[in-house]
């Protein structure tokens, strides 16, 4: 793992302050004694996982993961006319090799947050034990941990129940701050210290903590992850909790669908990041790969396919999303226009509106009759919002779950959700779940890992690399 020689301290906040550097050897220890003396110095070093959590230029949460998983799902259009791109077009032709640029620049930021949450975690006793702050702390690092090693192991390994154990391999689990070369954990093990460190900051961060993560963001992130472990008992109780305890409440006004990525943030954003100018954008890459409406024309259209679905009700408020040129010529080109007419927007995360749906795709898992009552409500509250009628009657779970799934690919495109949910399903018994055409579980839905993990690592002979070939 190559770590920068310097980190940039910068508050994650109304307000950006860069107060001293925090000195890092090249081989990318931190000299605690010198480096963290204080509690600012540890707060300094916690701003720097939050900031890192981005990417330099977007390159990890910042739009690059999450451009990435679209383009490997169904919604994006895959033409050579409209896909150019060498980089893109090999993940989305489930061919990434060892040398795919885009993999190589995102791979390594979360991997700088994991580093940097480690040396606070191993660094508590300069803070007063047991103290509040010592505390928060705590539950900071290990939140921002936790969805780090949840965000790589569910692009560079095959899904959770993909065998019978989850001892297929995942990732590098790291929880010392050490750069150690060796192979990867299995699934299992990754999973397990993911939900371990949820469950830590839930009962470590406070209720409130600014724009900083707090124990509602803790309990929504561990609602996603046991949704992806199939526990849809926990995952639909911890949803449940943030729904109706928490201090969020769901936007029923269609204002939604412009705030959620704009200046002012949504009234629904549970974790997200700030961005405080132009030069301080969050989203960059959401920015860059979708904007219909900059100087420069958008990476990523739209699939003809999903654009028909997305449109087919007239009364549906969402396809107005949508802009197309050239209509019906060979050099057709379909956008989205989610993340125009602003230069940069606070991101969210973790929103009311993904947890509901997280909530209502559980509950219809269930099939009890109270769950499918929250779940029905949970869909119509979406649907309506949408300018969509609410559906009513008896709803038999099978079907449900069509109308759950359908309307959160409508809801969340270009967020970076489907593709990890069609390959869910297929680990949780869809056997015949096919993404464009490719089984769920062939070799290529799961990237490869940069020849720079690998060689640092000590070569195939110490790290075992994901299979080529594609799909």
């Amino acid at each position: 793992m190559k770590l920068y020689k310097y980190i940039f301290l910068i508050f994650l906040g109304a307000t950006v302050a860069c107060d001293d550097l925090l000195e890092i050897e090249p081989e990318g220890e931190i000299i605690a004694d010198e480096a963290l003396q204080n509690p600012q110095d540890m707060q300094d070093l916690l701003n720097s996982a939050y900031d890192a959590l981005r990417g330099e230029g977007g390159d990890f949460l910042g739009g690059r993961i999450q451009s990435i998983s679209e383009v490997m799902g169904d919604n994006i259009d895959g033409s050579l006319n409209n896909l150019n791109n060498a980089d893109f077009r090999s993940f989305y032709d489930k061919t990434t090799s060892f040398f795919t640029g885009y993999t190589q620049n995102m791979f390594d930021e979360p991997y700088f947050v994991i580093y940097r949450a480690n040396v606070l975690l191993e660094n508590l006793d300069v803070l007063e034990a047991g103290s509040d702050n010592a505390r928060r702390i705590e539950g900071e690092a290990k939140f921002l941990r936790a969805i780090c090693h949840f965000e790589l192991i569910r692009l560079f390994a095959q899904p959770y129940g993909f065998t019978q154990d989850n001892s297929h391999l995942g990732v590098v689990l790291r929880t010392e701050a050490s750069a150690e070369s060796r192979d990867r954990n299995t699934v299992a093990e990754v999973y397990t210290q993911i939900v371990q460190d949820l469950e830590d900051a839930v009962g470590l961060l406070p209720q409130s903590n600014g724009v900083y993560a707090d124990t509602w963001a803790a309990r929504a992130y561990l609602a996603k992850v046991h949704f992806h472990r199939h526990d849809f008992r926990q995952a639909f109780d911890l949803a449940d909790d943030v729904l109706t305890q928490g201090p969020y409440q769901f936007n029923t006004s269609a204002d939604e669908y412009t705030e959620r990525f704009s200046e002012a943030g949504s009234r629904e954003s549970i974790f997200f990041m700030i961005s405080t100018g132009v030069n301080d954008h969050r989203g960059t890459q959401f920015s860059t790969h979708f904007r219909s409406d900059a100087e420069d024309p958008p990476t990523l259209r739209i699939a003809p396919a999903f654009h028909a679905i997305a449109t087919s009700n007239p009364n549906d408020l969402r396809a107005s999303w949508y802009t197309i040129e050239n209509e019906g010529l060979g050099s057709q080109a379909i956008s989205i226009t989610k993340f125009d007419s602003i230069d940069f927007f606070n991101l969210p995360l973790m929103h009311v509106t993904e947890l509901k749906f997280i909530r209502a795709e559980a509950g219809a898992e269930l099939g009890g009759a109270a769950e499918l009552a929250v779940a029905v409500q949970d869909l119509n509250d979406i649907r309506g919002r949408a300018g969509l009628a609410e559906l009513s009657g008896t709803i038999a779970a099978a079907v449900l779950l069509d109308n759950v799934r359908e309307e959160k690919r409508l809801e969340l495109v270009a967020e970076g959700q489907r593709f990890h949910d069609l390959r869910r399903r297929g680990a949780n018994g869809e056997n015949n779940l096919l993404i464009r055409g490719s089984a769920w579980d062939c070799p290529g839905m799961s990237v490869q890992f940069p020849d720079s993990e690998i060689a640092g690592a000590g070569g195939v002979e110490v790290f075992t690399p994901n299979p080529e070939g594609g799909c």
